[in-house]
């Protein structure tokens, strides 16, 4: 399994801002450079069924279903339904703080054997340096006056 992390104080905004700035595709996919486009499929209670295009490594590209589930506006959490990982899963978590939000953003895939050990070795080092690198874009975009639609973007 590969794994991702990556945190944030972002000044001046609030958790609802941040919320919003990750739900919404356009927003989003200037900060993560492995998403082209979100497309809802469907409403679920307190989420969405979701079709995530992408470009693994920035260069392959595919797509993937996954159910997300929040609680506006303090997480968000996003799982594989069906494509080539055998396993994906997402999550931010948002708090208000003093001044500003914190974000925290996990990702974690696995591929199937018999390829998915190899793919860790040579992925593992990219993926998590990627998810580090989105984090850091969303909070310079968010303190550059940047915004969201949220859930409405849908």
């Amino acid at each position: 399994m590969i794994h991702g992390e990556g945190e944030a104080f972002i000044k001046g905004v609030t958790a609802q801002e941040v919320f919003d700035f990750v739900l919404d595709p356009a927003q989003y996919t200037k900060a993560d450079t492995k998403i082209v486009d979100v497309v809802k499929l469907g409403d679920i209670p307190n989420g969405m069924i979701a079709r995530e295009d992408g470009k693994f490594l920035g260069k392959f590209p595919g797509s993937v279903i996954t159910r997300y589930q929040w609680k506006p506006p303090y997480s968000i959490d996003v799982v594989l339904e069906h494509g080539v990982p055998k396993s994906m899963h997402a999550w931010f978590e948002i708090e208000d703080r003093e001044g500003g939000a914190w974000v925290r953003h996990v990702e974690e895939m696995s591929m199937p054997a018999p390829l998915g050990r190899l793919w860790d070795l040579t992925t593992g080092g990219w993926f998590a340096k990627s998810v580090k690198q989105e984090v850091a874009e969303i909070a310079r975009l968010l303190e550059a006056g940047e915004r969201g639609k949220g859930i409405a973007a849908h």
